[in-house]
């Protein structure tokens, strides 16, 4: 019995793991893999089947040229793949920063604005005597006392 059966027709047999990794390969070279060797380029790569996370978001903004992506689910992660992730993909960067604030202004502004029109509608008055700009001047004040030392 030969464990080293050569693939015939379609190596990828339909898997899009594999046929995305098919697709720069020439197919005498794809179809020249054995199960067992398919096998093992998966594990290494860790290849899951689509799905396997709670929230699968991906999405592309076709006028920024850009694509998101939003995965979770349960960690499976090895701490040691952890590591070198961490090492590879470090979350603080300068682009990460930048996203994270787009992210904020874009939620935050709009949660803001109709916090502020249901207060207005029922009428509350959050700050007495002035409002906001009398807080300003406030701080502004005692800025300036801090500074000059009065």
């Amino acid at each position: 019995m030969n464990m080293q059966q050569k693939f015939r027709g379609d190596p990828a047999g339909g898997d899009p793991f594999l046929e995305d990794f098919f697709r720069d390969l020439s197919p005498a070279l794809a179809r020249s893999f054995t199960d067992e060797q398919l096998r093992a380029i998966k594990m290494s790569f860790g290849a899951r089947e689509r799905g396997a996370h709670t929230v699968d978001l991906r999405f592309s903004i076709p006028l920024l040229r850009r694509y998101v992506v939003l995965l979770m689910g349960r960690e499976r992660r090895t701490a040691k793949r952890r590591r070198n992730d961490r090492k590879f993909h470090p979350v603080a960067t300068l682009s990460n920063a930048i996203a994270m604030s787009a992210v904020v202004i874009v939620v935050a502004v709009p949660v803001f604005l109709v916090g502020y029109g249901v207060k207005s509608f029922l009428g509350i008055n959050i700050m007495e005597a002035g409002g906001a700009h009398a807080v300003v001047e406030e701080l502004r004040q005692n800025l300036v006392i801090a500074i000059k030392g009065n």
